[in-house]
């Protein structure tokens, strides 16, 4: 999963990303102030850093860009992802009060999304299937599972690859083909990542402690 990028190279980008995110994510509103999880550095990272490690170096080079230049033009990723969840969560408020602040997504990006997101969410089912304890811990994977107070994962998907840019999606894509073809599911790669920096020896580990 490395390409070409030496690993402590690789380490360091990855560490850039999510300080960048987090620094964003520090600024997210809501009604009464910041919700626990902005109080929690440790949770953010094992999380986002799991997900990251399971990417390739040429997503990692294209999402920093993305980063840097949403930077330069005064746009929090974060809370445009969060503000695109509401599509599925809050149709209505979406509509009329968030979508007009939004960047505009066109139908083939809008394609390209769905393609992966149905990726991630067939691999999030197959991970279910196999440790459900595991799956339990995170949020359910069908959108027909969100309510006012838990979101689903495919939701988050797709709020999150809305602000990717069009590059960054094209090597998302072509990192999918690469998985399939070599018969690898994303989410064991991110699960996998994710138990071992919570101090387990592998996913079956994790699971059977559970």
């Amino acid at each position: 999963m490395y390409d070409d990028m030496k690993p402590e190279k690789r380490n360091l980008m990855i560490e850039q990303i999510l300080r960048a995110e987090w620094m964003m994510f520090q600024t997210v509103g809501d009604i009464g102030g910041k919700t626990g999880c902005q109080e929690d550095w440790e949770t953010f990272h094992i999380m986002r850093y799991s997900y990251y490690n399971a990417w390739s170096d040429q997503m990692i080079r294209s999402y920093a860009k993305d980063l840097d230049e949403a930077e330069n033009d005064k746009r929090n990723l974060i809370m445009e992802k969060y503000a695109y969840m509401m599509e599925f969560t809050d149709p209505e408020y979406y509509r009329n009060k968030l979508m007009p602040h939004l960047p505009r997504i066109d139908e083939e990006t809008k394609k390209r999304i769905e393609e992966i997101a149905e990726y991630l969410v067939g691999c999030d089912k197959e991970f279910a299937l196999r440790y459900p304890k595991l799956s339990r811990k995170g949020r359910p994977t069908d959108a027909a599972a969100d309510t006012g107070q838990e979101t689903s994962m495919e939701t988050y998907f797709k709020g999150e690859l809305r602000t990717y840019s069009r590059y960054t999606l094209q090597v998302f894509l072509a990192h999918i083909v690469k998985c399939k073809s070599e018969g690898v599911n994303f989410s064991f790669l991110v699960k996998d990542k994710m138990v071992r920096m919570y101090g387990y020896a592998s996913i079956e580990d994790a699971e059977g402690k559970l």
